[in-house]
């Protein structure tokens, strides 16, 4: 199988089970772990951390007339970036707000981090001239046209990856919940987020809100 959006690689983790690349015959299962311990961390993090190829269009509820943070979605890079805003609340998005003008992206220096971080939040900065829509009928007040995702993987979200997707390679091996070796030891496979995992992971989790 292709691995889609995986945050480790097929050599990678071969090396790190200790399978040579000549061989092949576990290649599917490795594959799948890998996948499958990228879309874990997607959901133990909140957010992930691939980007999306071309601009993708979303729509979104802000959390006051000045911000919108808590609903929006990771913004990778501001290019191609279109905000728009629902001003009749009649479901058409008929205002385009400008970067800069009217509104900016923060953090202010995301993009300078060390790995850098997408923009999280949305801010008006035209002194009232332009405000997000608080909707009376329910429906989201603000269109976003972006990539949204993180521009690269980070290092501890890749290693992350590694050890977990070596994890649940391995737990296709084991029988009760665990391995048994000849030397009469026995390690238990966790179903879960490796802690080594998770406190790689620490800094990226993100609170969701419905």
């Amino acid at each position: 199988m292709a691995i889609t959006n995986g945050y480790t690689t097929l050599p990678l983790l071969k090396a790190e089970v200790s399978i040579p690349d000549s061989n092949t015959d576990s290649d599917v299962q490795l594959e799948t772990a890998i996948a499958a311990a990228s879309r874990q961390i997607d959901g133990h993090c909140g957010r992930r951390f691939w980007q999306d190829p071309t601009v993708v269009t979303r729509e979104f509820y802000a959390d006051s007339s000045f911000d919108l943070e808590d609903d929006l979605d990771d913004i990778s890079v501001t290019t191609g970036l279109i905000v728009k805003t629902d001003t009749s609340d009649t479901g058409t998005f008929d205002t385009t707000l400008t970067i800069t003008t009217n509104f900016i992206v923060l953090p202010a220096n995301a993009a300078d981090r060390l790995p850098a971080w997408p923009f999280t939040k949305i801010r008006i900065v035209d002194s009232g001239v332009s405000s997000f829509p608080m909707s009376s009928s329910g429906r989201p007040g603000v269109q976003v046209t972006a990539k949204f995702g993180w521009s690269a993987v980070p290092d501890d979200v890749a290693k992350a990856c590694l050890i977990q997707a070596t994890q649940l390679f391995k737990s296709s091996a084991a029988v009760f919940g665990g391995l048994s070796f000849g030397d009469g030891s026995f390690l238990t496979v966790r179903a879960a987020i490796n802690p080594q995992s998770a406190a790689l992971l620490e800094q990226y989790s993100r609170a969701r809100f419905a």
